[in-house]
Parts: C-alpha cells; sequence; structure tokens
C-alpha cells in the first residue's frame, strides 16, 4: 500500500453503493459460491477495492506518534471507509446461512477467508464425493440439456474448491452418462480427438433433436387405428342399416300381396281364414266321408 489514494480508489471508478449491489443479484448459499465469486469480484476490482479481500491492503496503525503525540493516523481513517464499503457490499450478498459464518469478524479479508474457508471446501472428502457423483450421474429421462447443466455444475464446484476437471475425463463421463440410446453417439466421439465440454453437449443437445424426429411418436399412429375403426365401424353400420330397410321393404312387399280379404282354405270361400272356420269342429266329423269319396 504505497499512500492512501490507492486504497480509497480512483474517484473516476467511483459508484454509489447501491448501484453496486444492484450488479451482484446472486445470494451466497452452499452452492453457489463460484457463481457468487466469480460476481463480487469484478465489482470490487472495477472499484479498486480488491486489494482489501486478497490481503494487499492490511489495516494499517490506527494512531500514529507525531511530536511525541499520539494522533489518528489518516490513512488508518480512509482504510476502514473503504475496508466498510467492501463489508457492506459482501454482506448485501450473502444469505442468512452465509452471513452465519462471519459473524463477529471486522475486516473484508476476515469475511472473505472465512466464506471462503466454509463454501470452497478445500478437502480430499468433498472432492472424492463430487468426483464420485459426477462419474455415477446419468441422464435418465431428462433432456439432454438438464443433464448437461447438473454436470457442469458438479464440475464448476470441483473447481471452486481447486480440482479442475480435464476435459477428457469430462468427456468420457458425460458420455458414459448419456444413456443406451446415445450409444452409436458416445462410441464416435470417443474415438475422436477432445473438444470442450461446451462443443461436446452442444451436439448431443443435436443429436437429441435428430432422434426425436426419426422416432415418430406412437400417439398419431394410435390416433390414425382409432379413426380406421370408426370408419369401418361406421361402413358396418350403414351396411346393416341397408340391410333392415331392404328386409322391411321386402316385409312390407309380402303383406301388400295379402292387403285383400283372407280365403278359407276348407270352404273356398273369402271372408275368414282355415282358423276362424264356423263349424271347423263338424268339418272334422267330415273329414273321413270326404277322403272316401276322393280316393
Amino acid at each position: 500500500m504505497s499512500s492512501s489514494s490507492s486504497i480509497s480508489g480512483d474517484s473516476a471508478t467511483t459508484v454509489p453503493l447501491q448501484t453496486l449491489l444492484h450488479l451482484i443479484p446472486i445470494k451466497l448459499v452452499s452452492t453457489n459460491y463460484l457463481p457468487w465469486k466469480n460476481q463480487i469480484t469484478p465489482v470490487l476490482s472495477f472499484q479498486n477495492l480488491i486489494g482489501f479481500i486478497d490481503g494487499r491492503y492490511p489495516s494499517p496503525a490506527e494512531t500514529i506518534n507525531t511530536d511525541g503525540k499520539n494522533c489518528a493516523n489518516p490513512a488508518y481513517i480512509t482504510w476502514k471507509e473503504s475496508n466498510q464499503k467492501v463489508l457492506l457490499i459482501i454482506q448485501a450478498t450473502l444469505s442468512k446461512e452465509a452471513m452465519s459464518e462471519i459473524i463477529g469478524l471486522t475486516t473484508a479479508r476476515q469475511v472473505w477467508l472465512a466464506l471462503e474457508n466454509a463454501y470452497s471446501q478445500h478437502s480430499l472428502e468433498r472432492m472424492h464425493t463430487l468426483n464420485d457423483i459426477l462419474r455415477q450421474m446419468k441422464k435418465g429421462s431428462s433432456t439432454v440439456s438438464e443433464y448437461g447443466c447438473k454436470f457442469k455444475l458438479i464440475c464448476d464446484q470441483l473447481a471452486a474448491i481447486g480440482y479442475l476437471v480435464k476435459e477428457h475425463d469430462k468427456t468420457h463421463w458425460f458420455l458414459c452418462g448419456l444413456g443406451s440410446a446415445f450409444e452409436t453417439f458416445s462410441t464416435t466421439h470417443r474415438a475422436l480427438p477432445s473438444s470442450s465440454f461446451r462443443d461436446l453437449l452442444s451436439k448431443a443437445e443435436n443429436h437429441e433433436l435428430f432422434l426425436q424426429a426419426i422416432n415418430v411418436p406412437t400417439a398419431p399412429q394410435a390416433a390414425f387405428v382409432a379413426h380406421q375403426c370408426r370408419t369401418n365401424n361406421s361402413f358396418r353400420n350403414f351396411q346393416g342399416s341397408f340391410s333392415n330397410r331392404g328386409r322391411s321393404r321386402g316385409s312390407g312387399r309380402g303383406r301388400g300381396r295379402g292387403c285383400g280379404p283372407p280365403n278359407c282354405q276348407l270352404c273356398k270361400k273369402d271372408g275368414h281364414s282355415a282358423t276362424s272356420y264356423p263349424s271347423l269342429s263338424s268339418f272334422a266329423q267330415r273329414a273321413p266321408t270326404i277322403d272316401a269319396n276322393l280316393a
């Protein structure tokens, strides 16, 4: 720290605090340390305040000895004002969970280190856990885009704790998780030179669209079959109706031929039928005589 002006920053780049806070919409929680850090660091750097979190601007003495007297140190006053500004920016972007990690801390450097230790989690156990999740991750019923976002999130969490996943490892684990539907795609790309994960994800998304295009859903086929069934049923109903009308007209014609007075088959007279013959009993008694005469 060469002067108080270097601590307070260049006035030409000074932006109102309220405006700065609008530039950092993310609230820090346990799962988004890297995105939060990537948002807040450029803001502090632009305001020439990054030295308060990386240790370059330590706290000067509160007092200085001038002519044998202890007096307030102007450099400390300037430093304190800038330190408070950084604290306000950081605290305004913390969740309640993250706020509990910095209780009692008074400098921006202390707060930064506490958050880094709490959420970067530089631990071998954490690294192994995330690596296991990455290797075992499967696309399942998710879209390629959703699967890719989850995959990248784990890679980012590993990067946040200092373990960068190599590109060829990303490619291998990502392809393994796509599943059997992408077997041809995965086999082909494993044989090709390694490309960036972003390019591989884009190609996988395009391949997914291709598979959807060539594998026509069965719903339209079912609808076509249902339509055909309705058509066939309608045709059969029409045939049945036509046949019924034909039988009805046939029956009508039969009744039409018998529309005259009934003719008795016994006495050969019109006006009654054999079943209503007036002397049916006497006719039955004379039947043998009639038969004999006929013989």
